[in-house]
């Protein structure tokens, strides 16, 4: 307990800096930056897939040329397991992603969170949470899990650039304290899950509403979305998955 508080009280200090208003579309900018985290087989096959999902639309190819190019796709490893996951990870940490700003209202206005890097970063590891305890269940859900989780680091960092800091030094340092915060935010939010809801309103009180002095009521909020958005996920399964679809209900100050 004593090392956890000390590791939250670090984070803190850090992500004082990153204390203002969370920036807008970086997603082109985590695009670019994520393809150094694939391999150069991944990159290739995506690559030709790109081009190959562009040629098939078009009516003035033939039936023998489409299939060619599929086959193609196929033999350079598009369609494998790994692929499918890289490519359905963007789609569905890009949902986890939009939630602080689609539902800034809520959070912000509602429940008195800071406009700031870092309740972006606790609205978005939430969600991702969520997501996770959806895909445990899948037979591919690990390697899913690892690859949204890249694309949160990812555009964790290529967030923090764009506040201002460029020292690579300084932007390690800032992401260790980001994967300790996530860790431990998981592991509270599955105690949570798996007890009762006191324990997950505790977890929410130490890793999305510490830095404020909210009221029990927004706890009570978050708490019965959460359930919920648990019970909501289960119709994203099979091809929606692996297509990247998944969506997210809007948290409500009320009580359903």
């Amino acid at each position: 307990m004593i090392a956890r508080q000390l590791i939250k009280s670090n984070a803190t200090l850090r992500m004082s800096s990153l204390a203002r208003p969370v920036v807008k579309n970086s997603m082109p900018v985590l695009a670019a930056h994520s393809m150094r985290f694939a391999s150069t087989n991944e990159q290739s096959a995506t690559a030709t897939a790109t081009a190959a999902d562009t040629n098939t639309t078009k009516s003035k190819y033939s039936e023998t040329t489409q299939k060619l190019v599929y086959g193609m796709a196929k033999m350079l490893g598009y369609y494998s397991t790994g692929s499918t996951a890289i490519r359905a990870s963007h789609k569905l940490y890009n949902v986890c992603a939009q939630q602080m700003e689609l539902n800034k209202d809520f959070y912000v206005n509602e429940c008195n969170l800071p406009d700031t890097f870092q309740s972006w970063f606790a609205v978005t590891q939430l969600h991702v949470w969520m997501l996770m305890v959806h895909l445990r269940v899948h037979d591919q859900g690990k390697l899913y899990i690892q690859e949204v989780v890249n694309r949160l680091f990812e555009d964790s960092e290529a967030r923090i650039r764009e506040h201002g800091i460029s020292q690579q030094r300084m932007i390690d340092s800032y992401i260790k304290d980001l994967v300790a915060q996530f860790h431990g935010g998981v592991v509270a939010y599955d105690e949570g899950m798996c007890k009762d809801d006191p324990v997950l309103a505790a977890a929410l009180w130490r890793n999305l509403f510490a830095p404020t002095s909210n009221s029990a009521t927004d706890l009570a909020y978050v708490v019965q979305f959460i359930r919920q958005e648990l019970k909501a996920l289960e119709a994203f399964d099979g091809d929606k998955l692996t297509d990247g679809v998944i969506e997210f209900g809007k948290p409500h100050a009320s009580f359903d």
